[in-house]
C-alpha cells in the first residue's frame, strides 16, 4: 500500500489557513496528545484551528494542557482542511465524521496498519511508535521547536502507545524523539504520575476481582478475561484502569495472544481488546470481526453477549495459533 510522505502534509498546511482537527471517539493519550500538539504547531504557524471530538475530553486526560479549547460539537467554524489523528477509519470519528467528510481537504495522520486511506493526503506510517511521533515529524519539517506544553503532549502520546517503551514499536527513532522532548522540559516523573498513579481504592478492588477472573488455554498460549458491566458499576471503576486490563493476561509468560472481553455501556455490545507479544498479528484477527489496529494491539466491537462472543473469538484465535509452531 502506498501512503503519503510528510512533505505532502506540509504542502497542505502551507496552502491553507483554517484547520479542523479531530481524533477518534473515546480518545486515548496518543490521540488527544497528538491533536493538542498538532493544534499548537498550526497556531504557531499563524493558522486558525479548532479541535472537535465526539464526547470532548475524557476526565482521565484532563491533565493535558489546553484541553478547555476542545469542543464536543459542530460549530460555525468553516475549515479549509481537516486533519485527523490516530484514526484508522472514518467511522471512528463518531459524530465528527460528516464534518470531516464535508471539508475540501482531509489529512489523515495515523500509524495503524489497518488504516483505510480515507484522506486526500494519507500521512500513515505503521512503523511509527505513536501518532505523536508523526506529529513530531511535522514540527521538524517546519523547523519549529515545541514549547514545553507541546512537548508534554507528544511525550504523553509516545509513552502510552509504546507501553512506556516496552513494546516492539519502541524504535531508536522514537527514543531519540523522547530525549529531545525531555530536553525541551518534559519531566518523565510528572508524566508517569499523571498516567499511572491516579487509581482510587475502588479501582484496585475492581482490579483484584478482574485478576481472579483471568483464564487461559490448557497450553497457556491464549489468556483472557471477561468483564461484565455490572462489575464495573459495582466498583465505580474509572475508564483509565479498564483500558489497562489487557496488560495483565498479556503478562502471563506463555501467553501469545491476550484478550479482554468487556460489556460496553451500549447494551448488547461486546468490546474485545487483543494484545500479542509480536509473534501473532492480532490486527488480522480483529479484522475478521470488523475491527483492526496494530499487529500487536487491536480491537473490535460486536453485537451479542459475553457467552456468545467469547467462544467465537477464541475459535478464531485457536485457528490462527494452530498454523503457527511455538
Amino acid at each position: 500500500m502506498s501512503w503519503s510522505t510528510v512533505s505532502e502534509a506540509v504542502r497542505v498546511i502551507r496552502k491553507h489557513s483554517r484547520f479542523l482537527i479531530s481524533a477518534h471517539v473515546n480518545p486515548d493519550p496518543d490521540a488527544m496528545g497528538s491533536a493538542l500538539a498538532l493544534a499548537g504547531l498550526l497556531k504557531r504557524l499563524g493558522k486558525k484551528v479548532l479541535i472537535a471530538n465526539e464526547g470532548g475530553i475524557p476526565p482521565a486526560l484532563g491533565f493535558l494542557p489546553k484541553t478547555a479549547a476542545v469542543t464536543d460539537r459542530r460549530t460555525r467554524f468553516d475549515p479549509q482542511a481537516a486533519m485527523t489523528v490516530d484514526v484508522p477509519i472514518l467511522s471512528r470519528l463518531g459524530n465528527m465524521a460528516s464534518w470531516v467528510e464535508e471539508t475540501p481537504v482531509v489529512v489523515n495522520i495515523d500509524h495503524h496498519i489497518s488504516n483505510r486511506s480515507f484522506g486526500t493526503v494519507n500521512f500513515v506510517d505503521p512503523s511509527a511508535g505513536a501518532t505523536g511521533e508523526m506529529v513530531h515529524r511535522l514540527y521538524r519539517a517546519f523547523r519549529v521547536r515545541p514549547s514545553a506544553k507541546e512537548a508534554f503532549c507528544m511525550y504523553v502520546a509516545i509513552v502510552t502507545d509504546t507501553g512506556s517503551f516496552r513494546y516492539a514499536n519502541s524504535s531508536p527513532a522514537v527514543h531519540r524523539i523522547a530525549a529531545e522532548l525531555i530536553e525541551t522540559g518534559v519531566r518523565p516523573l510528572a508524566v508517569s504520575q499523571a498516567l499511572y498513579e491516579t487509581y482510587t481504592p475502588q479501582d484496585l478492588r475492581f482490579l483484584g476481582e478482574v485478576l481472579r477472573r483471568i483464564r487461559h488455554s490448557p497450553d497457556g498460549r491464549i489468556a483472557w478475561v471477561e468483564v461484565p458491566r455490572a462489575l464495573v458499576r459495582r466498583h465505580g471503576a474509572g475508564p483509565e484502569i479498564e483500558d489497562e486490563l489487557v496488560n495483565y493476561p498479556r503478562s502471563i509468560r506463555t501467553a501469545e495472544v491476550a484478550m479482554v472481553f468487556r460489556e460496553a455501556e451500549e447494551p448488547g455490545r461486546i468490546r474485545v481488546n487483543f494484545r500479542s507479544k509480536g509473534r501473532v498479528d492480532v490486527n488480522r484477527i480483529a479484522r475478521v470481526f470488523g475491527g483492526g489496529g496494530h499487529a500487536a494491539a487491536a480491537g473490535c466491537s460486536l453485537p451479542g453477549t459475553l457467552a456468545a462472543i467469547r467462544p467465537r473469538v477464541l475459535r478464531e484465535v485457536r485457528s490462527v495459533l494452530a498454523k503457527r509452531k511455538r
